[in-house]
């Protein structure tokens, strides 16, 4: 991603705030969510990172099946935490401010995260899990919804890229710090996943919601003043909760497919790539702490790759077949990565990295293009529900998935490369995407 051509294309941006107090408003915008990305990287990944070796503790067991099935409910559970922490943080934030949401969910994560490095059980990892998905889930949508609004033009599409690099570089900072603490045990990547904490100082002082979602909130504040009676049938509208906004007659349709694809692209991370580091646990059959944070490095830098290109390939092919080709691509690189390698060496590092551009870059794309389907006034209800309610879905593969590792003697690959097989699916749901205007649209606010 050109930095030239994305400091060009916001300088327009930058001219037209309202006073100088905001004048850096993108800038800290995107700063903000980024780092909110890189921590949420970070806490979503810890678990996955270290659940063969967590789960052998707190399970008092070796056996690689029970550690894949409690471990999948674990996941699946984290799953469900995302989606209901995204669409009531999402209605929140179009209620009380995507900024006041923004801190709460971050506080939320950070100290859930905290609170697994005293787990003594697996029922007290899957609550506190739980808790993190919750928050991460509403970071994430309000952080992408925030920048939507923010950055406009073409810049959006590159500070879009820009923010989805933070997840991997997450995952990358993780396994660094694996590498150099991993051998003390597992609690301490949770005490590490604390560090979150200090991002909400940074948001209370720096950031402030963009004047059309301000300006939106203080009208429904202003008719939220009125009598019944007194208002007529586009105030009554405005008014009702966004979440039903979604399924009506011009919004059915895109909620629908477009969530489809979401939890596809969800079920790509949370039910096939999570089982890598426990594959190479198998494939070694040791600890592999130096293996797995490789194998992590690797998947990181595709993760990176496929965010940072987002915002080009997209003005070269278009939305559609951009997400058409990162699905085809994971089709194709996730079951023959898991069935045509044996051992640990270089071609688990290729693979990871294939796999980690192809299942990840969709990431990007689903941050670009949702927002742009959505008016302002449900905009991040509308982008909390139809990217994380997936995760319900993606929460059900990670069970699936489970149950098919003891199903298929233990073998993490077969699992793995069997749920890839689902992207068939995805790839069919991308040819009947709804088209998008390309802009995130300006707020409409009248008296009918």
């Amino acid at each position: 991603m050109p930095a030239t051509k994305l400091l060009s294309e916001s300088g327009s941006l930058l001219k037209t705030q309202s006073t100088d107090k905001f004048s850096t408003l993108p800038f800290h915008a995107l700063a903000a969510c980024w780092l909110g990305m890189v921590f949420d990287g970070m806490d979503t990944n810890n678990f996955i990172l270290t659940l063969h070796p967590a789960l052998a503790e707190l399970l008092h067991t070796s056996s690689t099946s029970q550690i894949g099935a409690y471990g999948s409910a674990v996941l699946a559970i984290f799953m469900v935490g995302w989606a209901v922490g995204a669409c009531l943080f999402g209605i929140l934030a179009d209620n009380i401010g995507r900024t006041k949401t923004l801190i709460i969910s971050v506080l939320l994560y950070a100290i859930s995260t905290g609170l697994c490095a005293i787990a003594h059980s697996w029922q007290e990892m899957a609550i506190y899990r739980f808790l993190v998905g919750c928050g991460i889930g509403g970071e994430i949508c309000i952080g992408g919804v925030m920048l939507a609004e923010i950055w406009k033009g073409r810049a959006r599409l590159h500070a879009t890229g820009v923010l989805q690099t933070g997840f991997p570089c997450g995952l990358l900072l993780l396994s660094g710090a694996n590498l150099l603490i991993g051998q003390f045990g597992w609690r301490w990547l949770y005490v590490i996943g604390m560090i979150p904490a200090f991002l909400a100082i940074y948001i209370r002082t720096k950031l402030d919601d963009a004047e059309d979602a301000k300006k939106v909130r203080d009208y429904k504040n202003s008719l939220k003043t009125k009598e019944r009676h007194q208002l007529n049938e586009h105030e009554v509208q405005y008014l009702r909760s966004p979440i039903f906004e979604l399924f009506n007659r011009s919004n059915l349709m895109k909620t629908l497919i477009v969530t489809a694809m979401a939890s596809f692209v969800s079920i790509g991370a949370y039910a096939v790539l999570a089982w890598i580091p426990a594959w190479i646990n198998q494939l070694t059959a040791s600890v592999a702490v130096q293996e797995r944070s490789y194998a992590a490095i690797s998947q990181s830098f595709g993760n990176m790759l496929g965010a940072a290109t987002a915002g080009l390939l997209i003005l070269s092919i278009g939305r559609k077949w951009t997400f058409r080709l990162s699905f085809a691509g994971a089709l194709i690189v996730c079951p023959l990565m898991f069935l045509t390698t044996k051992t640990f060496g270089t071609p688990v590092l290729i693979w990871a990295f294939l796999a980690g551009y192809f299942v990840m870059a969709p990431y990007t794309y689903l941050f670009i293009y949702v927002p742009e389907l959505f008016e302002t006034r449900l905009r991040a209800t509308g982008f909390a529900f139809v990217i994380q309610a997936g995760r319900i879905f993606a929460g059900l593969a990670c069970l699936l998935s489970g149950q098919l590792v003891g199903l298929f003697g233990g073998s993490y690959a077969m699992a793995g490369a069997s749920i890839a097989s689902l992207y068939v699916l995805a790839l069919i749901a991308a040819f009947f995407m709804p088209t998008s205007p390309g802009e995130v649209s300006e707020a409409s606010i009248n008296s009918g």
